[in-house]
Parts: structure tokens; sequence; C-alpha cells
């Protein structure tokens, strides 16, 4: 089983609800999740709850996202506890992919580092990845349970992909 989970402020746009009912017409193993409110890091912690609650894999996947059904697949059918894919930031002009080799929290004597990949890879390890697009395995979610402290409550400068 596998959770899409979507935290949302209210609205997801056509293009992203479609891309999740062409998973849910192909897969009989997908159940979507959607939390509303205006604190993202909290809602994401409520999905994991969920996924946790279901026995499930979990897709977190941002209201805005829109993907093509090759790559939920891609996603699922990579062997690794946590895999990503790649997508650029929501402005125009926005030429890197959300994705890091290097991510340090800020500090009393430094602000928080987020160093940008240098070349793109069809698979490659990296320090930190935006959550809107990322599938996080079970056994994963499993050491985070209970959930004492909200692993994706933003520190250090951070946003909330990268705390956790």
């Amino acid at each position: 089983m596998i959770v899409i989970g979507v935290p949302t402020t209210g609205a997801i746009p056509v293009r992203v609800v479609g891309s999740i009912d062409n998973v849910l017409l192909n897969r009989k193993d997908v159940l979507p999740h959607y939390i509303e409110g205006s604190l993202v890091y909290d809602a994401r912690a409520r999905i994991v709850n969920y996924a946790l609650s279901q026995g499930a894999d979990l897709l977190f996947l941002d209201s805005d996202i829109h993907f093509p059904l090759e790559g939920f697949d891609k996603l699922v059918a990579h062997n690794t506890d946590i895999v990503s894919g790649l997508y650029y930031g929501r402005h125009p002009g926005h030429t890197q992919p959300i994705a890091y080799k290097t991510v340090k929290p800020k500090t009393l004597f430094r602000e928080p580092v987020l160093e940008h990949i240098d070349h793109i890879e069809p698979y490659m390890e990296v320090q930190g990845a935006g959550l809107g697009f990322c599938l996080i395995r079970n056994k994963v979610l499993q050491k985070l349970a209970p959930l004492k402290v909200n692993p994706f409550e933003p520190f250090g400068g951070l946003g909330e992909d990268f705390s956790f």
C-alpha cells in the first residue's frame, strides 16, 4: 500500500488532481490522503501518522506538483528507503532542481548552507531534496513512530523539507 499524502491550504490545481487520478486508475494499492492547513510541517506529520496507521509507504506530493504515471512508477520501483523525483521551484526562471549536495542548518556562527547539485544523473545521492515528490518507505516511517517531536518542524533557517 502507498499513501499519496498531500499537504494543502485548500486548493489543488486540476493538473495535480489529474496526476493523482491517473495513478488511482492504474494502481489498486494507492490511497490518497489530503490534509488542509496553513502549517505544512504539521500537515506532513499528520500524513506520516496516517501512513503509519495504514502500514503503508508514503509518497509526499506538494499540492502544486503534477507528474506522469511513469514518474510515480519509477519512484516505486526504486529499491531505496527514500527517493525523490527532481523538480524545479515554482518561481519563473528557477534553473536549479530542489536537490542539494550540501545541507547545513543555521548556527550562531553561520548562515544556513544549501549547495546545489552541480550536475544531474538519472539516479544520484544527495544530502537534501524537496519533499514535493518524495517516496518514503514504511520502514523509515516506523523508525519515527511514535512521533514525539515533529521531524518536519523548520529549524536553523531551513524549511520543513530539509529539517526532515
